[in-house]
Order: C-alpha cells, then structure tokens, then sequence
C-alpha cells in the first residue's frame, strides 16, 4: 500500500513510517497538515492516509471532512494518542474509513488500514459510520463512552523498556550493562534508542515522562501493565 501520514508528532511519525516500511508498505508523504496531506494523495494514487486527530496550533481539529473530498481515491484512517467516543464518532462522520488509537499495537493499527484499503476497492466513496474499520481499543472506547491515552513509549522493544527502567532507578551506564549482561555500548544504544523514541533530549528528560506518564514501576524496572480498553 501507498500510505501517508499525517502527525505533527515527529517521533511518532518517524516510528510509524520504520514499522510501515518494514512491513512492505511505501510511505509516500510525511507531513503535518491534511492540507499538505490532500496535496500528496492525489498525484500519488495513495490508497490511505492516516491522520492525528490532536487538534493544531489554532486550537482546531484537522479537517477530515475537507479531505476527504478532495482525495476521493484515498481512505482516512483516524489515530489519536487521546480520543473520546465524541471525537471519534465526528471523525467516522466526516468520512475516515477507520478508527484506531495511538495505544493499539502495530498489528491491530495495520489491520485497520489494510481494511480500510479493501473495503473502499469493494465500493466507491466513503463509507456510512456503521460500517467504519474500528480497532479493538477504538470500539471498546466508543461503547464506554471515554477516551483512552496512550504515547510514542509503544515503540519501545522490551529490552528498551528495561533500560528506561533502569535509568528511573539511577543505574549508571556501566551498571546498566552489567546487570544486563550487555557491553556498555549496547547499553549506551539502548538508552540512545529510548530517547529518540520518547522525543528526550537527555536521560533526565526520559526519566522525568516515564515517572509522569507511570511507564514503570519506580520500584523496579518491570513495565507497567495498563489497559488499554480492549
């Protein structure tokens, strides 16, 4: 599939574009705006786009209903890190083919989007509400009537996740490597790797979102187990 994304999160949207291609798909276009967006998907025969639903720097959310009508060829997929069941059902309105939240795995994201993609070659033009490709979390969201959050932190590999939690705990470099049993310069990599991923610029900085956000339990390093509305 041709794909494009549509997040003002950078992180996020360098992540989702590496497990995209990695999975075979092409990611024609990377940008902030719906606009931006429109502008690509015509030209370029993309078959989806996915969009943040985060509103912009006005304070408004994206246009899906606008872009729709000027990529007729191209499905909306709507992604939020935050969505109430309002925002949600609006999206399906303004015509996204698929719902799905920042806190699903990569898996269930993709099989939203490959859906999404076959539904519209069966039939032209977008389709009614009822019939929009939901993720697990999206409809368990939709039925409770509540958002559900989530962040760039899904990314992270479970030895990344160990490292973010050893660096909570103060571990140093070289006893990071020790305790897990890596060269230091593995470690060093792991830790470079959960900061690109978090958007940090300095292990402080990791630290600091990981206590916030309760990525980790602070007595430990194990990774907090949170549900995710499924």
């Amino acid at each position: 599939m041709k794909i494009v994304i549509c997040d003002s999160h950078r992180v996020f949207a360098d992540a989702l574009a590496s497990l995209l291609h990695g999975a075979g798909h092409e990611v024609v276009g990377s940008v902030v705006t719906l606009e931006e967006a429109a502008e690509i998907c015509g030209p370029a025969h993309v078959d989806a786009c996915v969009v943040d639903l985060r509103p912009t720097r006005t304070g408004r959310r994206p246009d899906v209903a606008q872009a729709v009508r000027s990529a007729p060829g191209t499905v909306f997929v709507a992604l939020s890190a935050s969505a109430d069941a309002a925002t949600l059902r609006q999206a399906a309105s303004a015509g996204a083919g698929g719902l799905a939240l920042k806190g699903d795995d990569f898996g269930e994201f993709l099989r939203v989007v490959t859906e999404t993609v076959s539904g519209q070659e069966r039939g032209a033009g977008p389709k009614p509400a009822t019939q929009v490709v939901l993720s697990r979390s999206a409809r368990a969201a939709l039925r409770a009537g509540e958002g559900v959050t989530a962040g760039p932190s899904q990314f992270l590999t479970e030895r990344e996740w160990e490292a973010l939690g050893r660096m909570v705990r103060g571990e140093s470099t070289a006893g990071m490597a020790r305790a897990m049993g890596v060269r230091v310069s593995t470690a060093r990599t792991h830790i470079d790797a959960v900061l690109s991923k978090l958007g940090a610029h300095s292990r402080l900085e990791a630290v600091a979102y990981a206590v916030r956000e309760g990525l980790v339990d602070t007595s430990g390093w194990q990774r907090e187990k949170r549900a995710v509305g499924i």
